[in-house]
């Protein structure tokens, strides 16, 4: 049995109150990134985090402290979620970082099936960032009903 964490990028999760749902449902149909488990073996999800935000020059340390509420669990792989892999400009510092101190767990830069990469920073930088009178978050992109700025 693969015993799975998911970290997730926290402006997403607290900020567009993205729920992760999409990233659970790609886990339980073994779709997206979580199809490199063999389907006859089951899959345990042992936690979900948030990374700590955007770092400052102590971000690589906050993250071990995130990853290891899920080693210590004992882990077999850490899955990035979607948005990290997408919008998160130290994920390259945060894999290095984690695989130093944890070597033989398993990375795996992904979750869901990908949406179109531009499509996805524009709604997720709206959601930050608002111009749009009616307020909006991750599920009015999931559930296709975004507006975007005009022009």
């Amino acid at each position: 049995m693969a015993r799975i964490g998911i970290i997730t990028c926290s402006n997403c999760a607290l900020e567009t109150n993205c729920s992760s749902v999409v990233c659970l449902a790609d886990l339980r149909k073994r779709k997206g990134f979580f199809d490199c488990y063999p389907k006859e073996e089951p899959v345990e999800l042992v936690g979900l985090v948030h990374c700590a935000g955007c770092p400052t020059s102590i971000g690589p340390s906050k993250i071990l402290k995130r990853i290891r509420s899920l080693t210590e669990y004992k882990i077999d792989a850490l899955h990035f979620s979607y948005c990290m892999t997408s919008l998160c400009p130290f994920l390259n510092k945060y894999e290095k970082t984690i695989k130093d101190v944890y070597p033989d767990l398993k990375i795996v830069r992904g979750t869901h099936q990908p949406m179109d990469a531009e499509i996805f920073k524009k709604a997720v930088h709206e959601m930050l960032c608002p111009t749009v009178i009616i307020p909006q978050d991750m599920n009015d992109l999931i559930k296709g009903r975004f507006e975007f700025p005009e022009g």
